[in-house]
């Protein structure tokens, strides 16, 4: 969840931009199993199917 940010400092922070990338991911990608799971399925989420 976002909060709201009164203040360029926090607005720019990592944890508060990521907030909607990660809501953006779907639920297959974010339940992996793995680290190395979650990596391949953003991959191909991020790239497609094509060879890296």
């Amino acid at each position: 969840m976002k909060s709201q940010c009164l203040r360029n400092i926090k607005k720019f922070s990592f944890p508060h931009w990521t907030v909607d990338i990660w809501n953006g991911l779907s639920d297959e990608i974010v339940t992996a199993e793995s680290v190395h799971k979650f990596r391949e399925k953003l991959d191909k989420c991020r790239y497609g199917y094509r060879s890296l």
